[in-house]
């Protein structure tokens, strides 16, 4: 049954990347890295697979190459004090199988956001991946 939760997928979530559908669902995960899916699993030449690279707590953006531009999503981060912890993995497929990059992924393996260029609105992706809304956050009293 891994390939029931490797391939699982939220379908119509609020985070996605502007890129409407979505991959068939095959019961396995094996590209590209899609929004509110797993990650797709992916083995690095020392053995090890990619996951084992995304702590268990906090996001995770993987940079999959040095171009990769991540300041403003690391900013947002920050100013929210949401955890984030950025991966480079070079020398290795990823970027081919997972079709943008960088990629952000929460601590259950799963696709918030990818792009080849930084979100037009950073601190609105952060507020939604954390479950802050799409506004300010509003305590009473």
């Amino acid at each position: 049954m891994a390939g029931a939760e490797l391939g699982y997928r939220y379908a119509d979530s609020s985070i996605v990347d502007g890129v409407p559908g979505g991959p068939e669902y095959l019961f396995q995960n094996t590209g590209p890295a899609w929004p509110d899916a797993g990650l797709p699993y992916l083995w690095l030449s020392d053995g090890t697979p990619v996951q084992d690279r995304v702590p268990l707590f906090g996001f995770t953006l993987l940079r999959l190459t040095d171009r990769a531009e991540s300041p403003p999503v690391e900013a947002a981060f920050r100013a929210r004090g949401v955890p984030l912890q950025v991966v480079l993995i070079q020398g290795h497929t990823t970027r081919s199988v997972y079709g943008r990059d960088p990629v952000l992924v929460r601590p259950d393996l799963h696709v918030v956001w990818r792009g080849d260029q930084p979100p037009d609105d950073p601190s609105r992706l952060v507020a939604i991946a954390a479950g802050f809304g799409e506004g300010p956050i509003h305590r009473p009293s």
